[in-house]
């Protein structure tokens, strides 16, 4: 309460939480879904009935929890069943879920709140509330009893049943929920409190340096290059985000585009040195570095009182990698292709920068942020301003949707005229259908505008999985952050929004198609220890990649809305390899941090060293530069340290993209598009979360991931097949 803590404590105050009097009498969001009306009330309902109903649901399923845990311990053994031991809480959890989800999108989209601060820490209690309620049934031990009973006899349960008993399970394994003796217990409740301590501390040290040091650009030359969803996203005030004034400021979503858009080197010079410093011995009060280190401790505590040799083995234990050895050897694949590649392209990136962009010097990070896409679209003659004018939004949502008909056989009709409420007149909405057997797979609400009240960036949401028994099918919501329509100017994509749609666009797909009743496995979700999450973004990912097609790249666009000229494909094919060079730099950083979060995580004694003496180590095997001796990155590099289910998972962009590529290689192997991609969403799609990822991989491909396709996107070799039987 803010008050200072008397030397001798003398007894508490309990705070009641306020209990909302919203009912289904008097809250028209809570009446509608407690009649399973066919769709949420986006428009009529307000945003007050919104979160005070959601609140009050969320209360009420935890007071039915409790009330059902305490019911399951005077349960007979034998009688025992999944209807009346799970079912019960899923069907309230259904209606939760949905409210809160919903509320997501209200708030996210359309809120009358216009404090971000306010509205984040809103968000915040609302899903931390949300995330305990769901997770409460799994640190009981009548529940945990129960359902390993049911799991051992199997007894009339079927396929999907049979999964989220086994998901449950691995769940409350992994997180120690189900260790019963109560020194373990006392001893895993200390490693958390002090886990939860310093990565609260960690990332409290970051937020508060992130406003320290701002870099302002007056004139609109020196960003000459930069789209305008980034002019927006830098500009001071977002009503003039096209006659700026810009800044850039230590946060990520600033920074990166601030480096990569700014053509004065020393702004870039400055902003760099400023962002890797941050949080570490250059601050006295906010440095990090004993954080680290504590967190390094009791996370390797926790990880051995549960059982495990390191915190790698730990978090992997139940992906689709399955252990460091696996990661390690991946790690390892990609390293020795594209070091080599890495240190070639330097002299291209130095040749370029001196006679091009008249820098002197040698290069270090800060230029490469820059020099790499820049030299990438000179040396293919690309103009990724220029090629945005091929890339109207609803067109190529349009041209994106008929080509996964094509390759998935799933059919999106716009309904948004059917009467349904939307949250803003932006938005549209459509009904989703399998064509292959006429099956109804869901809708889908989307938003896909930036605009003054909108507080979020792309974004996909289950609403809800389908329910015949309730007569309800299934929602999916996308936000989105096209810039809108100027004048008589459409909404266009440059390259990297176009990566954003087809990514979440790709992860719209996957969430209907799963066939899963129960929302826990319809897809892997992060960041729970039980789901295989390293594959999820798998699909996304492979959509993603569609940019770096001509074919398909070709397929995504429109006569430019200038010229009418269309899109040749030449520049197709020029456009996809300017794109996939213009990402080694990054990629090679992404290889260096999963390198480093392995590493640092699968010691199994945290003594052997010192995350700093790591780190220069590492720095020095991996990049050609001298490393800045104020460099401290790890002490503000929350990717890694602000969550610790994330710790030894950084590998899993790499991963995600090593799956993609192997399965866009077997679409050109086969030659078959239609007949693979049916496999593809039976085998994979379709199953969702409903076993195992490495299991429903080797049913598409019959074997292994292979790490060849990566290798070589990021090396090319010398002649590709067709080019060698072009020669012959």
């Amino acid at each position: 309460m803010g008050n200072e803590t008397p030397h001798r404590v003398t007894g508490y105050y309990v705070a009641f939480p306020v209990i909302p009097e919203d009912s289904v009498e008097n809250n028209s969001f809570m009446r509608n879904i407690a009649k399973n009306e066919d769709w949420p009330p986006l428009a009529t309902a307000t945003p007050r009935d919104m979160y005070e109903g959601t609140v009050k649901m969320l209360m009420e399923y935890g007071a039915t929890c409790v009330e059902h845990l305490e019911h399951l311990e005077d349960t007979k053994e034998e009688a025992k069943t999944f209807e009346n031991v799970v079912d019960p809480l899923l069907t309230e959890e259904y209606e939760v879920n949905y409210a809160f989800q919903t509320l997501l999108l209200k708030m996210l989209t359309d809120w009358p709140d216009s404090s971000k601060l306010l509205l984040n820490a809103d968000l915040h209690h609302i899903t931390v509330m949300c995330a305990r309620d769901n997770s409460e049934k799994l640190t009981n031990a009548a529940f945990q009893d129960a359902i390993k009973e049911l799991y051992e006899k199997k007894d009339g349960l079927n396929e999907w049943q049979l999964r989220l008993l086994e998901w449950y399970i691995l769940e409350l394994k992994a997180s120690g929920y189900d260790k019963k003796d109560e020194k373990t217990r006392k001893l895993m409740g200390s490693w958390s409190r002090f886990i939860d301590e310093y990565r609260t501390k960690y990332i409290t040290n970051v937020m508060a340096t992130n406003d320290q040091n701002t870099f302002v650009v007056t004139d609109k030359a020196v960003l000459k290059d930069a789209p305008s969803h980034v002019l927006q996203n830098l500009a001071i005030n977002s009503q003039k985000w096209e006659a700026g004034p810009w800044r850039g400021h230590m946060a990520p979503k600033s920074l990166l585009p601030f480096l990569k858009y700014c053509s004065d080197r020393q702004l870039r010079a400055g902003a760099w040195e400023k962002w890797i410093s941050k949080a570490s011995f250059e601050h006295d009060f906010y440095n990090n570095s004993i954080n680290i280190e504590e967190l390094r401790h009791n996370n390797d505590g926790l990880a051995k009182t549960l059982g495990y040799a390191s915190v790698s083995e730990h978090r992997l234990a139940n992906k689709m990698a399955s252990s460091p050895d696996t990661v390690r050897s991946f790690i390892q694949a990609l390293e020795r292709r594209i070091r080599p590649v890495f240190m070639d392209r330097m002299e291209a990136w130095r040749d370029f920068a001196q006679q091009k962009l008249f820098m002197s010097g040698d290069l270090l990070p800060h230029d490469l942020f820059y020099v790499c896409p820049k030299e990438a679209e000179a040396h293919y003659d690309v103009n990724t301003l220029n090629l945005m004018n091929h890339f109207p939004f609803w067109p190529t949502f349009n041209n994106a949707t008929t080509l996964l008909n094509q390759l998935f056989n799933i059919e999106f009709t716009d309904i948004t005229n059917s009467g349904l409420e939307r949250a803003h007149p932006d938005a549209k909405i459509f009904s989703v259908k399998d064509n292959k057997d006429g099956t109804h797979l869901g809708r889908l609400y989307l938003d896909p505008y930036a605009r003054e009240n909108k507080h979020s960036g792309w974004n996909t949401l289950l609403a809800r999985t389908a329910a015949p028994e309730r007569g309800l099918d299934k929602i999916v919501y996308l936000i989105g952050s096209v810039v809108p329509p100027v004048h008589d100017a459409p909404s266009l994509l440059h390259y990297e929004q176009l990566q954003d749609f087809l990514f979440q666009l790709g992860k719209v797909v996957q969430l209907l198609v799963s066939r899963s009743p129960y929302r826990d496995i319809s897809i892997p979700w992060a960041p729970f220890y039980a789901s295989d999450w390293d594959a999820a973004d798998m699909f996304p990912v492979f959509c993603q990649f569609f940019v770096t097609k001509p074919g398909l790249l070709q397929a995504l666009s429109s006569p430019d809305y200038k010229s009418s000229a269309p899109l040749s494909y030449e520049q197709a094919e020029c456009a996809s390899l300017a794109l996939s060079r213009g990402t080694l730099f990054d990629t090679y950083r992404t290889l260096f941090w999963a390198d480093f979060d392995l590493t640092l995580f699968e010691m199994e004694e945290r003594k052997q060293k010192f995350w700093l003496d790591l780190y220069r180590e590492m720095h020095k095997e991996y990049f050609p530069w001298r490393m800045h001796r104020n460099d401290y990155q790890p002490c503000s590099f929350m990717p890694i340290f602000a969550r610790q289910p994330y710790m030894s998972m950084y590998y899993r962009k790499l991963w995600s993209e090593m799956l993609a590529l192997d399965i866009h290689e077997t679409f050109r192997l086969e030659g078959d598009e239609p007949t693979t991609g049916q496999r593809l969403k039976t085998a994979v799609l379709e199953r969702g979360a409903g076993d195992v990822a490495k299991e429903l991989y080797r049913r598409f491909q019959g074997r292994d991931p292979s790490v060849g396709p990566i290798c070589d996107f990021y090396d090319p070799p010398p002649f590709t097949e067709d080019q060698q039987q072009t020669a012959t």
